[in-house]
């Protein structure tokens, strides 16, 4: 778009940083930089705090800081931290309790091939130094009395580091501490195309007119590609280097309510799993589908959904069906989300591509990210994430 272009402004207000993107990234990213004293503007083309963010169960897998050895393996490990560290913190500022709760998992497998491949997964776990324990399936059954009876574990593990938090909650309480360190929300607003002078952003244009900021980040998820799209081909980056790609993946859930709290701890089971509430409602999850930009929810995957919940706990046979959903979940080619400055541009930068674990890996996105648009030195290697890998 041409820089000369002025069209009428949507935020009256110039920011030290415009985030793009209202989820868990760009919230917990607004929160850190608003915390360091930045004045930022978060955008989002929907409703800020929604979209897969609020949409995925709040699983919490462990992770060791010393043990770690691969980068993303680490950024988990900081982020498992911090998870802890800014739910005490932002239930004191805001008085909104996340349900952040450190309440164990575990994992079983009834199929050989989902024996074997949880196998290894239990051969990573030891090697990054994760607490793990191998437990008979009568053992299983003991832990979690309320197993169908006719289940039978080929294999089964405890993960005692493992915790959950309730994503809407979480986010809820993200956005009310933003509030309160004066950050600037632009909910229903898309961010279309962008403003340039040279090498610098200058403004991002939207369907209601145009944002000013210093910097600027793409934090929008599943929509992050389209946006880094057009900002590196306004500055000719067509060439052989490599540029972000993400693609949307379709995840379906089922929120059970089962009357009350009858266990503590998730229980996962290949790709899908149950997560208890305080309150006894029961999320059920998930899918992987390739589904473009299509976030409807299917008959078929409710039912498949039920049955496994009911195969594995008989009692939520009565359970009232609460709520469907499906999230976009934004998963990069090679599974390695980008976070860091983009190729070509001054002042623009991004975190997306977190796939499944986007709140996870949130605030320890957040941190780092926001120590580099601060410019303070960044004691952790992110060129593994860096946009322009190859």
């Amino acid at each position: 778009m041409n820089s000369d272009a002025q069209p009428t402004s949507t935020c009256s207000s110039h920011a030290d940083c415009l985030v793009i993107g209202g989820g868990a990234i760009g919230l917990s990213l607004a929160y850190e930089l608003a915390t360091h004293g930045l004045s930022v503007t978060l955008l989002d083309k929907g409703e800020i705090g929604k979209a897969a963010s609020w949409a995925g169960a709040g699983l919490l897998p462990p992770a060791t800081i010393g043990a770690a050895v691969e980068p993303q393996e680490q950024l988990r490990a900081l982020s498992h931290q911090l998870h802890a560290e800014w739910s005490v913190r932002l239930r004191e500022e805001t008085g909104i309790d996340n349900e952040y709760e450190r309440s164990g998992g575990y994992y079983l497998a009834r199929k050989v091939g989902e024996a074997a491949a949880l196998s290894t997964m239990v051969s990573q776990w030891t090697e990054e130094g994760i607490a793990v324990e191998r437990i008979s399936s009568e053992e299983l059954h003991a832990r979690v009395p309320d197993l169908a009876p006719e289940l039978k574990a080929r294999s089964a593990y405890h993960l005692p580091d493992e915790a959950i938090v309730r994503n809407p909650r979480h986010l809820q309480a993200l956005r009310q501490a933003c509030s309160q360190r004066g950050v600037t929300f632009v909910d229903h607003v898309e961010a279309v195309d962008f403003q340039l002078a040279g090498d610098r952003i200058t403004a991002v244009t939207t369907n209601q007119g145009s944002v000013t900021a210093d910097k600027y980040c793409i934090a929008a998820g599943a929509w992050s590609q389209r946006l880094t799209d057009a900002l590196l081909a306004q500055v000719g980056f067509t060439h052989a280097a490599k540029t972000p790609d993400i693609e949307p993946i379709r995840g379906q859930m089922l929120l059970l309510d089962a009357g009350e709290r009858f266990f503590t701890a998730p229980l996962n089971e290949g790709p899908r799993y149950l997560v208890p509430r305080r309150d006894g409602l029961v999320l059920v999850g998930s899918t992987v589908e390739e589904a473009g930009f299509d976030c409807s929810t299917t008959n078929e995957i409710a039912r498949e959904l039920r049955e496994f919940a009911c195969q594995l706990l008989p009692r939520l046979e009565t359970a009232e069906i609460r709520q469907s959903w499906a999230g976009l979940r934004p998963a990069s080619i090679d599974g390695i989300p980008y976070i860091g400055a983009m190729p070509g541009i001054a002042n623009a930068y991004v975190a997306a591509g977190h796939f499944r674990s986007g709140l996870h890996l949130s605030p320890g996105t957040a941190v780092l990210l926001g120590r580099l648009i601060r410019e303070v030195e960044v004691e952790f290697d992110l060129s593994p994430f860096r946009v322009d890998r190859s």
